[in-house]
């Protein structure tokens, strides 16, 4: 049975919640709803649902309304609004996938860097702690607390130049005895970390 938005009966059952009557009102408005949020979101999918979606809560309102161009209108409103709504989320996720990638990416590089690091120092600690005193104190200021040659100096009463010189001692000594280890690529990984420290 066709229906116009005349048709005072159908709104009159459709507001008593007539389950024919809602029938009718979705047969009439579906398809042209379906695909307009269809080529808003540009997917058939989603477009479909959320056309669907927007049916349920005319449901949810029936007796809200005294004539169909009001339900057509707000029919359209509902499914334009969650159609902008899936569009900001789409974007949003899209956005958000690609900062995660670059950050997980990031977070890649710098675990793997902290791991290196971690395992590097581990086969040299034993040598660290075998160094003279003062060597060894501004070893660890350097490469374990990251303190920079200026403020080592101050905290210790000494030179930067002494800082340097100590540096270098203590280099050259952890060099000596992974040498004698065999370890030479723990070796080169540490004098790469050991030129980032000075420079960070």
């Amino acid at each position: 049975m066709k229906h116009n938005f005349q048709d005072k009966s159908l709104l009159q059952e459709f507001k008593r919640g007539d389950t024919h009557a809602f029938r009718a009102v979705y047969d009439m408005f579906f398809p042209s709803l379906c695909f307009f949020a269809k080529r808003l979101v540009d997917n058939d999918g989603e477009g479909e649902d959320i056309a669907a979606d927007s049916f349920v809560k005319l449901l949810h309102r029936h007796d809200s309304f005294d004539t169909l161009p009001n339900i057509k209108a707000f029919l359209y409103i509902t499914t334009r609004n969650a159609c902008l709504n899936y569009l900001r989320y789409t974007q949003r996720q899209h956005a958000e996938k690609k900062e995660m990638n670059r950050l997980q990416d990031k977070t890649d590089e710098h675990a793997l860097s902290y791991m290196v690091h971690a395992e590097v120092l581990r086969e040299v600690e034993a040598e660290i702690e075998q160094l003279p005193n003062r060597c060894k104190e501004i070893f660890k200021l350097i490469y374990y607390e990251r303190r920079s040659a200026d403020d080592i100096a101050g905290m210790l009463g000494i030179s930067i130049n002494t800082v340097w010189v100590q540096r270098a001692k203590a280099i050259q000594l952890i060099r000596t005895n992974l040498l004698k280890r065999g370890l030479l690529s723990v070796l080169l990984c540490f004098l790469v970390m050991a030129d980032d420290g000075l420079t960070s």
